[in-house]
């Protein structure tokens, strides 16, 4: 039996996931990883993030190991491994190929070199060339750093996928939707952008060559493979970034397909045949894993860390592992709009970036000390995942001309029905659930599958790979959402006028 196997890299932790050819998970392993939290004296707000790459790689070996035990598999088995993972992290390598900078998609140490991008590019060229508007988080902006503080000669850079790719195989290439986070390439044409390189004197021999996503790319090496338990020799397929591998996962590969990804963060995207930009250039545009597809992206913010960091709070005497259960009980059972939450889910737009607006939990006045119990506070918090959801497609639909025919669901917050039953009948939308909720592994299985002639191309892979669960929404609730959505955006534009 061929099996395959996907190497996530995310934000909270690192994940190995066996998929089998016709995308059931046979194997999973997780493990959470820190970084180190560098603050700027000069600007409080802003922190640079660092992880060590070693720990991190080793990390990663051992879900690989973790995954095929769970699995039962012979290492023999395995027909190809591919990676994903965040976007905007970065590692830096220097001529010997050692890791010389490791940096998550949080880290804002180049904040200062962002404006330096923007003064010497100009922000409506720099957005119609890379599809992203503010710099201060991307690899452009922390190479400028690290040029200015550190002595040592920066031979090559990687994305975290690609890093990944190359501890597998020893092979330096990068591909166009992890690439484009960045924000050195070009997403139109689908290159490293001359003009941003030349205006920043970034040397090109610095960038990896671009090939497209599920491409293989050489095999495990001898290292590696005692690393991590696969055999020597196994291809290594390119994968790409985590939100662009959801959507594939999540079945959304044709122009107008839209999906939310509800994970750590919830990205709103919805894929065009063309690139497509955002006139107020707040959307970003992107390129898909999937060839000659772009994407168009909004965001509800933090919606996976927000929810945890609630129940923390509002169970903290009930057991960890029991919590979300419970949760659902409560968001199943509590009535609708006794309270509102603006504690994490945003409407996107970096052009009203504040780090004094103010949050909260917000309920009708406590007259006779009645007060809202937490199961209310619970449904209020995914109550406003569902209606920052509609706030960003509304922004999507603005600028595309075209409502969705229906909305694409993936990520591990998907297994609560509660938050799904909630999304559907707030947006008012038809939902397609994907069933294995690791969409971005699953989306890299698909890619590797393709690539390795397991399937003829895409559309059939994901047809036979990816299952969905259906549901519509019920009339009188999505009426009752409406109104209740009114209600919510109101109060969050006025947040948006206050400091505190």
């Amino acid at each position: 039996m061929a099996v395959l196997v996907a190497l996530d890299a995310g934000t909270g932790g690192g994940k190995c996931t066996v998929f089998d050819v016709h995308g059931r998970v046979l194997g999973s392993h997780r493990e959470p990883w820190s970084y180190t939290i560098l603050p700027d004296a000069a600007i409080p707000f802003v922190k640079g993030f660092a992880f060590e790459p070693e720990s991190f790689w080793a990390a990663m070996c051992r879900c690989v190991r973790a995954a095929l035990a769970a699995a039962r598999i012979d290492p023999g088995e395995v027909a190809g491994v591919a990676t994903t993972s965040q976007r905007e992290g970065c590692v830096f390598l220097d001529d010997g190929g050692r890791e010389i900078y490791a940096g998550p998609n949080l880290d804002a140490r180049g904040f200062a070199e962002g404006f330096e991008v923007l003064s010497t590019l100009g922000a409506e060229r720099l957005y119609q060339i890379t599809g992203h508007s503010a710099p201060f988080i991307f690899a452009v902006a922390r190479y400028l750093w690290f040029r200015k503080h550190d002595p040592r000669r920066v031979a090559h850079v990687l994305m975290i996928s690609d890093w990944l790719t190359y501890r597998l195989g020893g092979t330096l290439v990068a591909e166009p939707s992890n690439a484009t986070e960045s924000m050195l390439f070009d997403m139109c044409e689908r290159r490293w952008s001359a003009e941003v390189l030349d205006g920043l004197a970034i040397p090109a021999d610095i960038l990896a060559p671009v090939v497209q996503s599920g491409t293989p790319v050489g095999a495990l090496t001898e290292a590696a493979a005692a690393q991590c338990g696969l055999r020597a020799g196994t291809p290594v397929v390119v994968g790409g970034a985590d939100t662009q591998c959801s959507l594939l996962g999540a079945g959304a590969i044709e122009p107008g397909d839209t999906a939310a990804t509800l994970g750590t963060t919830t990205p709103v995207v919805t894929v065009v045949a063309a690139p497509q930009f955002d006139p107020a250039a707040n959307l970003w545009a992107g390129c898909h894993v999937v060839p000659e597809r772009w994407v168009l992206e909004s965001n509800a913010g933090d919606t996976g860390d927000a929810y945890q960091w609630l129940l923390d709070l509002v169970a903290a005497d009930q057991p960890r592992a029991e919590r979300y259960a419970l949760a659902e009980q409560w968001a199943a059972t509590a009535p609708a709009i006794e309270a509102m939450a603006f504690v994490g889910p945003t409407v996107f737009n970096l052009t009203k970036m504040q780090p004094t607006k103010p949050g909260g939990l917000l309920f009708p006045f406590p007259a006779m000390h009645l007060r809202p119990d937490r199961q209310a506070l619970v449904r209020a918090f995914l109550e406003s995942i569902g209606y920052a959801i509609r706030g960003n497609l509304e922004q999507i639909r603005a600028v595309t001309g075209t409502a969705p025919r229906a909305l694409f669901l993936s990520g591990g917050m998907t297994r609560s029905r509660a938050l799904v039953r909630l999304i559907c009948d707030i947006t008012g939308l038809p939902v397609r659930v994907a069933t294995e909720p690791e969409s971005a592994g699953l989306g890299c299985a698909i890619l590797s599958a393709v690539g390795l002639g397991l399937y003829p191309d895409l559309r059939s892979a994901a047809a036979a790979m990816i299952h969905h669960r259906d549901e519509t929404p019920e009339p009188t609730r999505a009426a009752h959402f409406a109104e209740g959505y009114g209600k919510w955006r109101a109060l969050y534009d006025a947040l948006e006028t206050l400091h505190i």
